[in-house]
């Protein structure tokens, strides 16, 4: 299993919409949990992954908010100040996963509509727990 090379993505939710449109991790502010919207391909949507010293997670970063970093909230991922929130990601057969850095829970989403919050929880094995990556930069 492989993780991705420092850059510029959009994280699309490997599960369609009810209405068979791509799911994208969108950015609502600081403080805000992260939501999957239709994919627009705006700002709001572009994500910079760097790698940490450890050799094994990363940063995930706002592209819009250099700032702020993605970190846990209660059951949801939301955007804070930088802190050396890390997370591992790993290319799968069935996707990428998005998981902590103690590999105990997992980036998913419980609903595949537009607006539902990005979650944070323990493995299912669902594709609503797999990513696609897309490298724009």
């Amino acid at each position: 299993m492989s993780r991705p090379t420092p850059g510029t993505y959009i994280i699309t939710n490997k599960a369609r919409s009810t209405e068979g449109n791509e799911l994208t991790i969108t950015f609502n502010g600081k403080g805000n949990a992260l939501t999957v919207d239709n994919r627009t391909d705006s700002p709001s949507q572009r994500w910079k992954i760097s790698n940490y010293s450890d050799g094994r997670t990363s940063y995930v970063v706002p592209v819009s908010a250099p700032s702020l970093q993605v970190a846990w909230g209660r059951g949801v991922a939301i955007v804070l100040p930088a802190g050396a929130y890390v997370w591992t990601i790993r290319e799968t057969r069935t996707g990428y996963t998005i998981q902590d850095g103690g590999l105990t829970a997992f980036w998913g989403v419980a609903h595949t509509v537009d607006g539902a919050k990005v979650t944070i929880g323990g493995g299912t094995g669902e594709v609503t727990q797999r990513w696609h990556l897309k490298r724009v930069a």
